[in-house]
């Protein structure tokens, strides 16, 4: 990324890295818990086969949305989309790192929407999740 905190990222450069630790009372809070669940019981989630309670997908695309706020503000609130797809389950206790590199920008309207490739991947380096999201750049000088 550019050192000069008042230029934007180029076409092909990295945005900040974010590393998410996922925890078991995360995974409650988005959830609630309850008995049975392959999220919130632990021994319910090794009776099925999985090695942990599973992480919510859209708790990554949670991660996105910090990442793509800390870059774009209101411009990802306001005016954000995503597609993505989940590529790979994520267990309680594993940290994901969520990458976004800059894909391209594009006039719309008398604005620009700048559009972000994403992921996401566990402490092994797997993919889980993988996609784009794009919000509208904030074009006033700071």
């Amino acid at each position: 990324m550019n050192k000069d905190k008042s230029s934007k990222p180029a076409v092909g450069e990295e945005l900040p890295v974010l590393k998410k630790i996922v925890t078991q009372r995360q995974v409650d809070a988005y959830s609630g818990v309850r008995p049975k669940s392959l999220h919130t019981d632990p021994e319910w989630a090794q009776e099925k086969g999985f090695k942990a309670p599973l992480a919510q997908a859209l708790m990554s695309t949670a991660y996105i949305s910090e990442m793509m706020v800390r870059y774009l503000g209101e411009g990802y609130i306001k005016g954000g989309k995503m597609s993505v797809s989940f590529t790979k389950p994520v267990f309680v206790g594993e940290t994901l790192t969520v990458r976004g590199r800059i894909k391209s920008r594009a006039a719309e309207g008398e604005k620009t929407r700048v559009t972000v490739d994403i992921s996401c991947e566990n402490a092994k380096g797997e993919l889980t999740l993988v996609g784009v999201a794009s919000g509208i750049e904030n074009t006033c000088k700071q």
